[in-house]
């Protein structure tokens, strides 16, 4: 699925996590972070659904400095790469969101109000 521009113009699709970072893996760059608060970041995908190449998009609360924890840990990050026509497109651009002390709601909550 096709989710805006990347940093150049090309297009950028939603991540799909081969595997989530683990909150051990996020603890440590994150701590230098204000939150809570979530960071959106744009990768290419490369070999072994690493990602290379990040720049950051947008950070709330603005000035949080989630983005720049989330680029610096975004080399242990494992997206799968788009498929496109069912053709797995290594080097295309993922959008990346990490949420930073917020309270996932589920379905049910949503629904509630």
């Amino acid at each position: 699925m096709v989710d805006g521009r990347g940093p150049n113009g090309e297009r950028l699709y939603a991540a799909s996590w081969y595997r989530e970072p683990y909150d051990s893996e996020l603890k440590g760059y994150l701590s230098t972070a204000s939150g809570p608060g979530w960071a959106l970041i744009a990768c290419r995908t490369v070999p072994d659904f690493k990602v290379d190449d990040c720049v950051a998009i947008e950070e709330q609360p603005r000035g949080s400095q989630l983005a720049r924890a989330v680029l610096a840990a975004a080399w242990q990050f494992k997206v799968r790469p788009p498929r496109i026509g069912g053709r797995v497109q290594v080097g295309e651009w993922v959008r990346i969101r990490i949420d930073y002390g917020l309270k996932r709601r589920n379905a049910w909550e949503r629904d509630q109000g």
